[in-house]
């Protein structure tokens, strides 16, 4: 790994842990969180969905899917995306949201305006042991500038790169081409029930 990968790690995990600072009557203190099992959570690089996957997904009206909007209430209120539910993210560790989060039905993908709030969210559900979850890459800003608003390739680029515009001028036209952020929110689905999975005991700290 390079230095300014192990920084950019390094200053993943400061994020981390002063997002979360969760209180002594959490069952899940994280003062338990090992460093090294930490850098290991961050670094994966299997932990992402491009915008693309998603609007495939959206547009196929995949029930395997559960997004989860960490923005503030007001933020998701104004805008958000098909079938989103809301859980902020400093409310991501409540009780009340585990049997949403703590399950094996669906897949979870995690999103905000970019990828940073995602990014810490997605290693504190990784701390509960919470299996299925991702990160929405670029996040929201991403959604806009890549399928609400593709730009087109120059006549130069590779067949692909026209291929993949043709797909987000069509999820365009699909999600309300030409919208931004403020647009009305797009009406949600109903959530599919939640089943809980059987927790395994917890591991040991670092090797």
């Amino acid at each position: 790994m390079s230095k300014t990968s192990i920084f950019y790690v390094v200053l993943l995990v400061i994020g981390a842990f002063g997002a979360f600072i969760i209180d002594t009557t959490q069952k899940e203190p994280f003062e338990k969180v090992q460093p090294c099992d930490l850098i290991d959570i961050i670094s994966q690089t299997n932990k992402y969905v491009t915008t693309d996957e998603l609007a495939r997904k959206i547009m196929a009206d995949d029930p395997t899917i559960l997004l989860v909007d960490l923005r503030s209430k007001t933020e998701y209120d104004k805008y958000s995306l098909t079938g989103a539910i809301n859980i902020p993210l400093e409310s991501l560790a409540d009780e009340k949201y585990k049997d949403v989060l703590d399950q094996n039905v669906r897949t979870i993908i995690l999103y905000s305006n970019s990828s940073d709030l995602a990014v810490k969210a997605w290693t504190l559900t990784s701390r509960l042991s919470y299996k299925n979850v991702f990160i929405l890459k670029g996040g929201l800003n991403r959604w806009v500038e890549t399928i609400l608003k593709p730009t087109e390739p120059k006549e130069t680029a590779l067949r692909t790169e026209f291929e993949t515009y043709s797909f987000r001028k069509a999820a365009s036209s699909y999600f309300g081409g030409g919208s931004t952020v403020g647009a009305p929110t797009i009406k949600k689905k109903a959530s599919l029930p939640i089943k809980r999975k059987k927790k395994s005991a917890a591991g040991g700290g670092c090797d």
